[in-house]
Protein backbone atom coordinates (compact mmCIF):
# COMPACT_ATOMS: atom_id res chain seq x y z
CA UNK A 1 0.00 0.00 0.00
CA UNK A 2 2.85 2.42 0.75
CA UNK A 3 3.83 2.53 -2.93
CA UNK A 4 0.40 3.92 -3.78
CA UNK A 5 0.79 6.99 -1.56
CA UNK A 6 1.36 10.32 -3.30
CA UNK A 7 4.92 11.64 -3.49
CA UNK A 8 3.96 14.73 -1.50
CA UNK A 9 1.75 14.83 1.56
CA UNK A 10 0.20 17.90 3.15
CA UNK A 11 -1.50 19.10 6.29
CA UNK A 12 -4.83 20.36 4.98
CA UNK A 13 -7.29 22.44 7.01
CA UNK A 14 -10.89 22.58 5.71
CA UNK A 15 -13.29 25.25 7.01
CA UNK A 16 -17.09 25.28 6.69
CA UNK A 17 -19.63 27.67 8.21
CA UNK A 18 -22.74 25.84 7.02
CA UNK A 19 -24.83 24.03 9.61
CA UNK A 20 -26.62 21.68 7.22
CA UNK A 21 -25.88 18.29 5.73
CA UNK A 22 -26.18 18.38 1.97
CA UNK A 23 -23.97 17.78 -1.02
CA UNK A 24 -21.44 20.43 -0.03
CA UNK A 25 -20.84 19.13 3.47
CA UNK A 26 -20.77 15.56 2.19
CA UNK A 27 -18.13 16.54 -0.36
CA UNK A 28 -15.89 18.00 2.34
CA UNK A 29 -16.05 14.87 4.48
CA UNK A 30 -15.74 12.50 1.53
CA UNK A 31 -12.71 14.35 0.19
CA UNK A 32 -11.13 14.48 3.64
CA UNK A 33 -11.55 10.73 4.12
CA UNK A 34 -10.06 9.72 0.80
CA UNK A 35 -7.12 12.12 1.12
CA UNK A 36 -6.44 10.87 4.65
CA UNK A 37 -6.36 7.34 3.26
CA UNK A 38 -3.75 8.53 0.77
CA UNK A 39 -1.40 9.77 3.48
CA UNK A 40 -2.36 13.40 4.04
CA UNK A 41 -3.15 14.97 7.41
CA UNK A 42 -6.67 16.41 7.46
CA UNK A 43 -8.09 18.93 9.93
CA UNK A 44 -11.59 20.42 9.94
CA UNK A 45 -12.75 23.71 11.43
CA UNK A 46 -16.52 24.19 11.50
CA UNK A 47 -19.44 25.34 13.59
CA UNK A 48 -20.14 22.93 16.48
CA UNK A 49 -23.87 23.43 15.89
CA UNK A 50 -23.58 21.86 12.42
CA UNK A 51 -23.73 18.32 11.11
CA UNK A 52 -20.19 18.36 9.73
CA UNK A 53 -18.78 18.89 13.22
CA UNK A 54 -20.55 15.82 14.59
CA UNK A 55 -19.83 13.64 11.59
CA UNK A 56 -16.21 14.68 11.39
CA UNK A 57 -15.67 13.66 15.00
CA UNK A 58 -17.42 10.35 14.32
CA UNK A 59 -14.90 9.70 11.53
CA UNK A 60 -12.00 10.39 13.93
CA UNK A 61 -10.88 13.66 12.36
CA UNK A 62 -9.39 16.46 14.46
CA UNK A 63 -12.37 18.87 14.38
CA UNK A 64 -12.04 22.37 15.84
CA UNK A 65 -15.06 24.47 16.87
CA UNK A 66 -15.39 27.76 14.97
CA UNK A 67 -18.65 29.61 15.60
CA UNK A 68 -19.72 31.87 12.74
CA UNK A 69 -22.37 34.57 12.48
CA UNK A 70 -22.15 38.23 13.50
CA UNK A 71 -19.05 40.39 13.80
CA UNK A 72 -18.16 39.18 17.28
CA UNK A 73 -18.28 35.49 16.47
CA UNK A 74 -16.55 35.95 13.12
CA UNK A 75 -13.68 37.92 14.63
CA UNK A 76 -13.22 35.32 17.34
CA UNK A 77 -13.36 32.51 14.75
CA UNK A 78 -10.70 34.29 12.70
CA UNK A 79 -8.46 34.71 15.74
CA UNK A 80 -8.84 31.04 16.70
CA UNK A 81 -8.24 29.94 13.12
CA UNK A 82 -5.10 32.05 12.87
CA UNK A 83 -3.66 30.35 15.95
CA UNK A 84 -4.61 26.89 14.68
CA UNK A 85 -2.99 27.44 11.28
CA UNK A 86 0.29 28.38 12.93
CA UNK A 87 0.18 25.77 15.71
CA UNK A 88 -0.75 22.86 13.42
CA UNK A 89 1.79 23.88 10.74
CA UNK A 90 -0.89 23.81 8.05
CA UNK A 91 0.22 23.68 4.41
CA UNK A 92 -3.16 24.32 2.78
CA UNK A 93 -6.20 26.21 4.06
CA UNK A 94 -9.22 25.11 1.98
CA UNK A 95 -12.36 27.21 2.57
CA UNK A 96 -15.85 26.47 1.28
CA UNK A 97 -18.86 28.68 2.10
CA UNK A 98 -18.84 32.47 1.74
CA UNK A 99 -18.70 33.26 5.47
CA UNK A 100 -15.87 30.91 6.38
CA UNK A 101 -14.04 31.99 3.21
CA UNK A 102 -14.06 35.62 4.41
CA UNK A 103 -12.93 34.62 7.89
CA UNK A 104 -10.33 32.25 6.46
CA UNK A 105 -8.94 34.80 4.02
CA UNK A 106 -8.51 37.43 6.74
CA UNK A 107 -6.76 34.93 9.01
CA UNK A 108 -4.55 33.91 6.08
CA UNK A 109 -3.62 37.49 5.26
CA UNK A 110 -2.72 38.17 8.88
CA UNK A 111 -0.17 35.36 8.61
CA UNK A 112 1.44 37.08 5.61
CA UNK A 113 -0.33 34.83 3.12
CA UNK A 114 0.75 31.55 4.60
CA UNK A 115 -0.34 28.75 4.35
CA UNK A 116 -1.49 28.36 0.74
CA UNK A 117 -5.13 29.45 0.37
CA UNK A 118 -7.55 27.36 -1.73
CA UNK A 119 -11.28 27.90 -2.16
CA UNK A 120 -13.86 25.32 -3.20
CA UNK A 121 -17.03 26.64 -4.86
CA UNK A 122 -19.86 24.08 -4.84
CA UNK A 123 -22.89 25.87 -6.34
CA UNK A 124 -23.62 27.54 -9.68
CA UNK A 125 -25.47 30.39 -7.96
CA UNK A 126 -24.52 33.68 -9.70
CA UNK A 127 -21.91 35.61 -7.73
CA UNK A 128 -22.00 39.35 -7.15
CA UNK A 129 -19.71 41.44 -9.33
CA UNK A 130 -18.72 43.77 -6.50
CA UNK A 131 -15.12 44.58 -5.64
CA UNK A 132 -15.25 42.71 -2.29
CA UNK A 133 -16.39 39.56 -4.10
CA UNK A 134 -13.67 39.98 -6.70
CA UNK A 135 -11.14 40.37 -3.90
CA UNK A 136 -12.44 37.23 -2.18
CA UNK A 137 -12.13 35.10 -5.32
CA UNK A 138 -8.85 36.52 -6.57
CA UNK A 139 -7.04 35.86 -3.27
CA UNK A 140 -6.79 32.05 -3.40
CA UNK A 141 -3.94 30.39 -5.25
CA UNK A 142 -6.57 28.04 -6.69
CA UNK A 143 -10.33 27.69 -6.75
CA UNK A 144 -11.76 24.20 -7.10
CA UNK A 145 -15.31 23.96 -8.48
CA UNK A 146 -17.65 20.98 -8.55
CA UNK A 147 -18.51 21.59 -12.21
CA UNK A 148 -16.94 23.21 -15.25
CA UNK A 149 -19.83 25.66 -15.64
CA UNK A 150 -19.07 27.10 -12.16
CA UNK A 151 -15.46 27.71 -13.16
CA UNK A 152 -16.64 29.44 -16.33
CA UNK A 153 -19.01 31.60 -14.30
CA UNK A 154 -16.22 32.76 -11.98
CA UNK A 155 -14.01 33.57 -14.93
CA UNK A 156 -16.71 35.42 -16.87
CA UNK A 157 -18.22 37.42 -13.99
CA UNK A 158 -15.20 38.04 -11.77
CA UNK A 159 -12.25 37.67 -14.09
CA UNK A 160 -10.65 34.88 -12.07
CA UNK A 161 -7.79 33.59 -14.26
CA UNK A 162 -8.55 30.26 -15.87
CA UNK A 163 -5.13 29.06 -14.78
CA UNK A 164 -6.37 29.17 -11.17
CA UNK A 165 -9.71 27.44 -11.77
CA UNK A 166 -10.04 23.66 -11.52
CA UNK A 167 -13.30 21.75 -12.08
CA UNK A 168 -13.35 18.58 -9.97
CA UNK A 169 -16.78 16.95 -9.48
CA UNK A 170 -17.34 14.90 -6.35
CA UNK A 171 -16.12 11.35 -6.79
CA UNK A 172 -18.23 8.24 -6.26
CA UNK A 173 -17.30 5.19 -4.25
CA UNK A 174 -17.65 2.42 -6.82
CA UNK A 175 -17.82 -0.14 -4.03
CA UNK A 176 -20.62 1.59 -2.14
CA UNK A 177 -22.60 2.53 -5.27
CA UNK A 178 -22.39 -0.69 -7.22
CA UNK A 179 -25.29 -2.28 -9.15
CA UNK A 180 -27.50 -4.45 -6.95
CA UNK A 181 -30.95 -5.95 -6.69
CA UNK A 182 -33.46 -3.91 -4.68
CA UNK A 183 -34.15 -5.00 -1.12
CA UNK A 184 -37.44 -6.89 -1.34
CA UNK A 185 -38.32 -6.22 2.29
CA UNK A 186 -37.67 -2.49 1.93
CA UNK A 187 -39.73 -2.39 -1.24
CA UNK A 188 -42.60 -4.22 0.44
CA UNK A 189 -42.48 -1.86 3.46
CA UNK A 190 -43.21 1.02 1.10
CA UNK A 191 -46.29 -0.69 -0.28
CA UNK A 192 -44.93 -1.04 -3.82
CA UNK A 193 -46.41 -3.94 -5.80
CA UNK A 194 -43.82 -6.46 -7.03
CA UNK A 195 -44.09 -5.19 -10.61
CA UNK A 196 -44.27 -1.46 -9.74
CA UNK A 197 -42.29 1.00 -11.83
CA UNK A 198 -40.53 3.41 -9.49
CA UNK A 199 -39.25 6.87 -10.37
CA UNK A 200 -37.10 8.36 -7.65
CA UNK A 201 -35.28 11.49 -6.61
CA UNK A 202 -32.66 12.05 -3.93
CA UNK A 203 -31.68 15.47 -2.58
CA UNK A 204 -32.16 17.98 0.16
CA UNK A 205 -35.75 19.23 -0.13
CA UNK A 206 -35.35 22.82 -1.32
CA UNK A 207 -37.52 24.84 -3.69
CA UNK A 208 -34.95 24.93 -6.50
CA UNK A 209 -34.64 21.14 -6.58
CA UNK A 210 -37.83 21.14 -8.66
CA UNK A 211 -39.95 18.65 -6.73
CA UNK A 212 -43.17 20.46 -7.64
CA UNK A 213 -42.34 20.18 -11.34
CA UNK A 214 -41.62 16.50 -10.83
CA UNK A 215 -44.97 15.97 -9.10
CA UNK A 216 -46.76 17.72 -11.96
CA UNK A 217 -44.97 15.51 -14.49
CA UNK A 218 -45.88 12.41 -12.51
CA UNK A 219 -49.50 13.50 -12.37
CA UNK A 220 -49.61 13.77 -16.16
CA UNK A 221 -48.49 10.15 -16.45
CA UNK A 222 -50.92 8.90 -13.81
CA UNK A 223 -53.86 10.75 -15.34
CA UNK A 224 -53.49 8.92 -18.66
CA UNK A 225 -53.38 5.53 -16.98
CA UNK A 226 -49.71 4.77 -16.39
CA UNK A 227 -49.11 2.84 -13.20
CA UNK A 228 -45.98 4.27 -11.61
CA UNK A 229 -44.69 5.48 -8.28
CA UNK A 230 -42.39 8.22 -7.02
CA UNK A 231 -39.89 7.73 -4.20
CA UNK A 232 -38.66 11.00 -2.66
CA UNK A 233 -35.52 10.52 -0.56
CA UNK A 234 -34.27 13.45 1.50
CA UNK A 235 -35.42 16.05 3.96
CA UNK A 236 -35.31 19.81 4.20
CA UNK A 237 -37.24 23.05 4.56
CA UNK A 238 -39.44 22.44 1.51
CA UNK A 239 -40.96 19.20 2.77
CA UNK A 240 -44.26 20.74 4.01
CA UNK A 241 -44.79 22.37 0.60
CA UNK A 242 -44.19 19.07 -1.17
CA UNK A 243 -46.50 17.19 1.18
CA UNK A 244 -49.23 19.76 0.61
CA UNK A 245 -48.91 19.46 -3.17
CA UNK A 246 -49.03 15.66 -2.99
CA UNK A 247 -52.30 15.85 -1.05
CA UNK A 248 -53.82 18.52 -3.28
CA UNK A 249 -53.00 16.63 -6.47
CA UNK A 250 -54.37 13.31 -5.27
CA UNK A 251 -51.02 11.57 -5.66
CA UNK A 252 -50.89 10.23 -2.10
CA UNK A 253 -51.25 6.61 -3.23
CA UNK A 254 -48.23 6.71 -5.52
CA UNK A 255 -45.75 9.06 -3.78
CA UNK A 256 -43.56 8.06 -0.85
CA UNK A 257 -41.61 10.69 1.11
CA UNK A 258 -39.17 8.74 3.23
CA UNK A 259 -37.01 11.54 4.64
CA UNK A 260 -33.25 11.54 4.99
CA UNK A 261 -31.63 8.12 4.61
CA UNK A 262 -28.03 7.44 5.57
CA UNK A 263 -27.55 4.51 3.17
CA UNK A 264 -28.40 6.20 -0.11
CA UNK A 265 -27.41 3.21 -2.24
CA UNK A 266 -30.14 1.00 -0.73
CA UNK A 267 -32.75 3.56 -1.78
CA UNK A 268 -31.30 4.20 -5.22
CA UNK A 269 -31.50 0.45 -5.80
CA UNK A 270 -35.31 0.66 -5.44
CA UNK A 271 -35.56 3.14 -8.33
CA UNK A 272 -35.99 2.20 -11.97
CA UNK A 273 -35.17 5.78 -13.00
CA UNK A 274 -33.65 8.71 -11.11
CA UNK A 275 -35.20 12.09 -11.90
CA UNK A 276 -33.37 15.34 -11.06
CA UNK A 277 -35.71 18.27 -11.80
CA UNK A 278 -33.60 21.15 -10.42
CA UNK A 279 -33.98 24.61 -11.92
CA UNK A 280 -31.01 26.44 -10.32
CA UNK A 281 -27.74 26.33 -8.38
CA UNK A 282 -26.54 22.82 -9.27
CA UNK A 283 -22.96 21.80 -9.84
CA UNK A 284 -22.78 18.13 -10.78
CA UNK A 285 -25.28 16.53 -8.34
CA UNK A 286 -23.82 13.66 -6.40
CA UNK A 287 -27.08 11.71 -6.66
CA UNK A 288 -26.83 11.75 -10.46
CA UNK A 289 -23.31 10.28 -10.41
CA UNK A 290 -24.30 7.75 -7.74
CA UNK A 291 -27.32 6.58 -9.75
CA UNK A 292 -25.21 6.27 -12.91
CA UNK A 293 -22.62 4.25 -10.99
CA UNK A 294 -25.40 1.82 -10.09
CA UNK A 295 -26.49 1.48 -13.71
CA UNK A 296 -29.67 3.53 -13.32
CA UNK A 297 -31.18 5.55 -16.15
CA UNK A 298 -31.39 9.27 -15.36
CA UNK A 299 -33.72 12.07 -16.44
CA UNK A 300 -32.44 15.50 -15.49
CA UNK A 301 -32.70 19.17 -16.39
CA UNK A 302 -30.21 21.31 -18.32
CA UNK A 303 -29.02 23.17 -15.24
CA UNK A 304 -25.57 23.87 -13.84
CA UNK A 305 -23.09 21.07 -14.42
CA UNK A 306 -25.67 18.37 -15.17
CA UNK A 307 -25.07 18.49 -18.97
CA UNK A 308 -21.40 17.80 -18.27
CA UNK A 309 -22.33 14.21 -17.34
CA UNK A 310 -25.74 13.64 -18.97
CA UNK A 311 -25.37 13.53 -22.73
CA UNK A 312 -28.86 13.22 -24.30
CA UNK A 313 -29.63 9.67 -25.42
CA UNK A 314 -26.13 8.56 -24.47
CA UNK A 315 -25.89 8.67 -20.66
CA UNK A 316 -29.40 9.90 -19.87
CA UNK A 317 -32.18 12.25 -20.96
CA UNK A 318 -32.21 16.04 -20.54
CA UNK A 319 -35.17 18.42 -20.39
CA UNK A 320 -35.49 22.18 -19.92
CA UNK A 321 -35.92 23.31 -16.31
CA UNK A 322 -39.39 24.28 -15.09
CA UNK A 323 -41.03 22.34 -17.93
CA UNK A 324 -43.24 19.56 -16.50
CA UNK A 325 -44.55 18.65 -19.97
CA UNK A 326 -41.05 17.91 -21.29
CA UNK A 327 -40.16 16.15 -18.07
CA UNK A 328 -43.24 13.92 -18.35
CA UNK A 329 -42.40 13.01 -21.96
CA UNK A 330 -38.85 12.01 -20.98
CA UNK A 331 -40.11 9.99 -18.04
CA UNK A 332 -42.63 8.26 -20.32
CA UNK A 333 -39.86 7.27 -22.76
CA UNK A 334 -38.03 5.45 -20.01
CA UNK A 335 -41.18 4.02 -18.47
CA UNK A 336 -42.10 2.33 -21.75
CA UNK A 337 -38.67 1.46 -23.21
CA UNK A 338 -36.73 -1.04 -21.11
CA UNK A 339 -33.99 -1.40 -23.72
CA UNK A 340 -33.34 2.34 -23.65
CA UNK A 341 -33.21 2.33 -19.85
CA UNK A 342 -30.68 -0.46 -19.83
CA UNK A 343 -28.58 1.12 -22.56
CA UNK A 344 -28.43 4.51 -20.84
CA UNK A 345 -27.69 2.87 -17.50
CA UNK A 346 -24.82 0.83 -18.93
CA UNK A 347 -23.17 3.79 -20.65
CA UNK A 348 -23.69 6.00 -17.62
CA UNK A 349 -22.03 3.40 -15.42
CA UNK A 350 -19.05 3.22 -17.79
CA UNK A 351 -18.73 7.02 -17.69
CA UNK A 352 -18.59 7.15 -13.89
CA UNK A 353 -16.12 4.30 -13.65
CA UNK A 354 -13.76 5.97 -16.12
CA UNK A 355 -14.01 9.60 -14.99
CA UNK A 356 -15.75 10.03 -11.64
CA UNK A 357 -14.42 7.40 -9.27
CA UNK A 358 -13.46 8.56 -5.78
CA UNK A 359 -9.79 7.87 -6.43
CA UNK A 360 -9.87 9.98 -9.60
CA UNK A 361 -11.24 12.95 -7.62
CA UNK A 362 -8.47 12.52 -5.03
CA UNK A 363 -5.79 12.48 -7.72
CA UNK A 364 -7.15 15.68 -9.26
CA UNK A 365 -7.28 17.48 -5.90
CA UNK A 366 -3.73 16.38 -5.14
CA UNK A 367 -2.60 17.69 -8.51
CA UNK A 368 -4.05 21.12 -7.64
CA UNK A 369 -2.33 21.11 -4.25
CA UNK A 370 0.97 20.06 -5.87
CA UNK A 371 0.66 22.90 -8.33
CA UNK A 372 0.10 25.67 -5.78
CA UNK A 373 2.27 24.47 -2.89
CA UNK A 374 5.92 25.46 -2.84
CA UNK A 375 8.19 22.45 -2.55
CA UNK A 376 9.73 23.83 0.63
CA UNK A 377 6.39 23.56 2.48
CA UNK A 378 6.20 19.79 2.10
Amino acid sequence: MANNLPRKTYTIFHTESSLGWGGQERRILTEAKVLRDRGHRLLIGCDPRGQLYKRGLAEDFPVFPLRFGGWGRNLKAGWILRRLLAREKVDILNTHSSLDSWVGMLAWRSLRRWPVLVRTRHLSTPVKQSWPTRWLYHAPAATITTALNIAELLHDRLGVPQSRLFAIPTGVSLEEFSPREPDAGLRESLGFPPDAFVFGTLSVLRSWKGHLDLLEALQKLVEVGHKCYLLVVGDGPYRPVIEKRVNESGLGDCVRLVGYQEKAADWLALMDVLVMASYAHEGVPQAVLQALAMGKAVVATRVGGIPEVITPDVTGLLTPPKDPDSLARAMLRLLTDKALREDLGRRGMDLVRKHFALERMAEMVEAVYDRVCPASSV
